[in-house]
This record gives structure tokens, sequence and C-alpha cells, in this order.
């Protein structure tokens, strides 16, 4: 049985929080402990704002620099942007992501990152997929790949399974990856390409991830609560 929605408030903002329901569930290719509701977050404008600035400060913060010169946080904080010496030409945005994105192409642009465009702006695209999960890329799209440097930001990341077949989708047609920011990560690195997550399993040690024929719970005879999916939940 589904038990109540309790909040997870991010380490370095409580702003920012996750809707978290214990109970059994199940997604397109797993069984889960936990359903991770990211709707305000996604569709909330000051949520979305708060969880793109996380998500850049997660993804600049890749660069280490000594705060012994007596540098302040604001200016450690460019500094870092600057040291990445990135480019972001294009944001990928999975799973209802698009506000989000926009607002991390934002974030980015103010920080001073670069962008090998014409116009100086940030594509923020939403991919189409096909019936096997397989990144679909119309021929209107391709110029806003090909030998664009391309950061994705989706809900999750789960197994990773999904985004992997993006990634060599993205590369075979010329784009140039440069790092995967999620709100929720239960893996810390796909294809070589550190996840830089807002929340992780540390936030929800007791997350389970699971096959469905080989699930703890279904060997138990608990019954499944819901179907969820990236939209929502539909309850069983």
């Amino acid at each position: 049985m589904m038990g109540q929605a309790t909040k997870i408030q991010a380490k370095d903002n409580p702003k920012v929080a996750l809707r978290v329901t214990k109970g059994h569930f199940s997604s397109d290719r797993f069984h889960i402990n936990y359903y991770i509701d990211m709707s305000s977050l996604k569709m909330r404008q000051s949520e979305a704002e708060a969880v793109a600035k996380a998500m850049v400060k997660k993804y600049v913060n890749r660069v280490g620099l000594s705060k012994s010169f007596g540098i302040s946080d604001e200016v450690l904080q460019y500094s870092k942007a600057f040291a990445t010496k990135k480019t972001i030409d294009t944001i990928i945005c999975m799973d209802g992501c698009e506000v989000i994105g926009a607002y991390v192409a934002q974030q980015l642009s103010e920080m001073g990152f670069n962008t090998t465009n014409m116009h100086k702006t940030s594509y923020i695209i939403t991919p189409e997929f096909d019936s096997t999960g397989q990144m679909v890329v119309r021929e209107n799209i391709v110029p806003m790949l090909k030998d664009k440097h391309v950061l994705v930001v989706l809900a999750s990341a789960m197994s990773g399974h999904t985004i992997m077949k993006s990634i060599r989708c993205i590369e075979s047609y010329g784009g140039i990856m440069e790092g995967i920011s999620v709100i929720f990560g239960a893996v810390s690195e796909i294809e070589g390409y550190p996840v830089n997550a807002v929340f992780d399993m540390s936030d929800i040690p007791d997350f389970k991830l699971s096959d469905p024929h080989n699930c703890p719970q279904c060997q138990a005879g608990t019954k499944l609560d819901a179907i969820v999916n990236s939209y929502g939940y539909t309850k069983l």
C-alpha cells in the first residue's frame, strides 16, 4: 500500500524539494519502491528556476578552485564557470524538463559560458522517441546537433539505459556531449560522463530498482500500487 508523501529537501537549497512516496511501483523497465514526484519542480516557475540553479551549480562545481585567495562566493562561482572553458550550444530536455532547461540556459549564459551559435543563445530541444525508446532526430533538428556542444537535462537517471542510447544518437549526428544534469540520479556515471544530480541515492538511501522478474516485493506477494512514468502515476 502506498504510504504518505514526504518531502526531501536538497542539501544546499531547502527551496528545492522532492516529494517521495514509498510503495510498490512499476515503471517502463523496472519495479521501484518509491514514487518520486517532480511535478512542481518541473511545472512551477519558481521551483523550476531553483532546480536549474542547483543543476548549474553541480555542473560548475566539477572544477575545483581554492578559496585561499580570499575570493568571495559570488566571484568564485563565476570564476568556476570561466575555469571550465566549456561551451554549451544545445540543451536537450527529456522527461518534461523544458522549463528547467530554459532556466539552465539562462544561468549558463549569465555565468559566461560560451556558445558557437551565431545568434549567441542556446537551442532548447525536446527530442522525439520511437516505440523502442530510441531518440529520433528530424532533418530540421540536425543543424542544432551537428558540431554542437550538448548538455542533456532530464528528471531522473535510473539505470542510464535510455540516456546511453540518447548519447549514442547525439554523437552519431555529430553532437559533442558536454554533460548530463538530472534532478534525481540513481547512477553517478553513464558512458564515462558524470551524472550531475541535484538529489542522489544518499538522499533516499533505501531506494531500490529491481528487475520485474526478480523483484523482492513481488516475491513477497506485495501487490503493485501504481504504474509510474515521467508524467506521473496511475493507481492500480
